[in-house]
């Protein structure tokens, strides 16, 4: 639908309605008009709820961006992502308060401020979850662990079964470093490496490979 050739027809009628509105008359065209009448109310009434709707998820992503959740989590390879995640567009700020303005003028004029909202909303509470330490961290390093003592085939069926998300808080709890552009291939290959080195530093913790290897050195 293009709203402004919708906005010009409806101009152009209401001029000619008002210019002949006191010569008309018949029940097909009253019938019609009172139609036309009642499709208008429910229209403004889903006009006014959308508009409203947007300025209220502008006004929390926002919110967001000035929060100390921002300002602790946030970064400029974040944002940029975001952009390209939710309104396919590119940022060229380098500063990040002016990615934080650049990145509230795209998302509005893509119109995408639900998603920019959810997206910050998930970066957030993955920078927290990673954070939260205590059983969660130990769990976490114990996993790290696990990964690190399977053999190559069990490795990618594990992996297989982690989103990238996932991924990405063991990689980080764990201490491997990484950056919004890093794909899941390599954060992948980067869980191996360290992975094995950690698992060779738990004592009896040889990984099944290399313990594989040795078996068969002996015969």
């Amino acid at each position: 639908m293009n709203y402004s050739d919708l906005a010009t027809r409806l101009s152009q009628l209401g001029e000619r309605l008002g210019r002949h509105s006191e010569k008309l008359e018949g029940e097909n065209l009253g019938r019609s008009a009172g139609k036309l009448a009642s499709q208008i109310d429910h229209f403004e009434e889903q006009l006014e709820s959308y508009l409203a709707s947007r300025k209220s998820g502008e006004l929390l992503l926002e919110s967001l961006l000035r929060s100390p959740a921002s300002k602790r989590h946030l970064t400029i390879a974040q944002l940029k992502h975001g952009v390209r995640e939710t309104c396919g567009k590119r940022m060229k700020s380098e500063d990040l308060a002016a990615a934080k303005r650049e990145f509230i003028e795209l998302v509005r004029g893509a119109g995408k401020q639900d998603q920019a909202v959810e997206f910050l909303k998930g970066v957030f509470a993955e920078a927290v979850h990673v954070e939260s330490g205590g059983k969660d961290k130990t769990l976490l390093q114990r996993e790290f662990i696990h990964l690190g003592q399977l053999l190559d085939e069990e490795f990618a069926v594990e992996i297989a079964s982690r989103t990238f998300a996932e991924l990405r808080r063991v990689a980080a709890v764990n201490g491997i470093r990484f950056t919004d552009k890093t794909n899941r291939e390599r954060l992948t290959t980067l869980i191996r490496r360290y992975a094995q080195r950690a698992a060779l530093n738990v004592p009896g913790g040889v990984p099944k490979a290399i313990g594989r290897a040795k078996v068969i050195g002996s015969n």
